[in-house]
């Protein structure tokens, strides 16, 4: 390791701080300090490293921060926990390759930290199948003593709500802290105890609306799902919200599935919109390939927009217009979050809500 020489009439060769803390970190996840009273006092950090006492307190100080030790008066430096893995579960993956994105930046935090990782291999496109993975995924968490888990609530299933319920309380049982994604597992107006990550759906729906209003529409209309999750609703509220301050009038919300030829031109005969807020790119992609079956324009006829801008949505023909999520910064977040829960579980449960960029395509643009 590189060596450098510490300033003060007591001079002595040291290791920078920041890799003492990260051989002591790394032992640490390795299980080396797991006995009690293992881990090494500031004195023999001193003698191992050739340091300073203020430079060994600065160590124990980070690793601290950290939230890896935690000192007691009089009795010396511990582990604050033994097990270092960490529970990952996002369904939606199967759905969508935004999840997809959140996912992959959730293992990079992992591993860059030195953590280890706890997560299904591949959640099933049937929601069935996937209920039964999530739940038997989260009795693996609580088997393993997990240190914390960050997973985004089941969804889109009858039975999402009863089924978040018995993996809320398997958690809880376990003891394990727990960091939500997109939505919180309790519907509104409930609360969990859990913190929730999530995009500021409600100003995301604003952003959007102003954009459609400002594209000349006059009648909004959001495509709704018969299962969705509750961020959804969030985000049309956002743009109900948005489309009648601008206009004084309504968004209106018709429930159908996309590719449901008939259900769509009959929500176009009552509702005549001239554009279609989509709860995601998906779905959007879907409404698009039905109004090519029934001859409607977009956006000559009707203005499209959705949500995630995945990587779908700028190869769409027209490029469709859509809500970014920043996805490394969500997973970054809910990674930083579980490491504070982790730390000090009795935090009052949070709500860190992330802002979102609208990304303008060929979709909203009136010629």
């Amino acid at each position: 390791m590189p060596m450098e020489r510490e300033k003060g009439a007591e001079a002595r060769f040291f290791v920078d701080y920041t890799q003492i803390v990260k051989v002591l970190r790394d032992e640490t996840f390795a299980g080396a300090y797991s006995a009690p009273e293992a881990f090494p006092s500031l004195t023999k950090i001193m003698k191992r490293f050739g340091v300073s006492r203020p430079s060994a307190v600065r160590v124990v100080a980070e690793l601290k921060r950290m939230g890896i030790v935690r000192s007691l008066k009089g009795a010396g430096t511990f582990v604050t926990r033994r097990n270092w893995s960490i529970g990952l579960a996002i369904p939606g993956t199967a759905d969508s390759e935004f999840f997809l994105a959140v996912k992959d930046a959730l293992v990079s935090c992992c591993e860059k930290s030195g953590m280890t990782l706890v997560q299904c291999g591949g959640f099933a496109p049937d929601h069935g199948l996937r209920d039964e993975q999530a739940e038997k995924l989260a009795r693996r968490f609580a088997s393993a003593g997990v240190a914390g888990v960050v997973m985004q609530p089941v969804g889109f299933s009858e039975k999402a709500n009863s089924l978040n319920a018995r993996i809320s309380a398997l958690l809880d049982e376990a003891n394990i802290p727990v960091v939500l994604i997109d939505y919180d597992i309790v519907p509104p107006p409930g609360r969990s105890r859990y913190d929730v990550v999530a995009i500021d759906n409600f100003a995301a729906g604003r952003k959007l609306a102003a954009h459609l209003v400002a594209s000349g529409a006059k009648r909004v209309c959001c495509l709704l799902r018969r299962l969705c999750a509750d961020s959804v609703r969030v985000r049309f509220a956002g743009v109900d919200e948005g489309v009648f301050r601008a206009t004084g009038s309504h968004a209106r919300v018709f429930v159908a599935e996309p590719d449901d030829r008939a259900a769509i031109a009959s929500a176009l005969a009552r509702h005549r919109p001239d554009a279609i807020v989509c709860p995601n790119d998906l779905a959007a992609g879907m409404l698009a390939r039905t109004f090519a079956k029934l001859k409607i324009r977009v956006p000559g006829d009707v203005m499209l927009a959705g949500f995630d801008d995945v990587k779908s949505a700028a190869e769409m023909k027209p490029g469709l217009t859509s809500i970014r999520q920043p996805c490394s910064e969500l997973a970054a977040m809910a990674f930083r979050t579980l490491m504070e829960r982790i730390k000090n579980p009795k935090l009052p449960p949070r709500n860190i809500l992330l802002d979102t960029t609208l990304v303008e395509r060929e979709s909203t643009r009136r010629i």
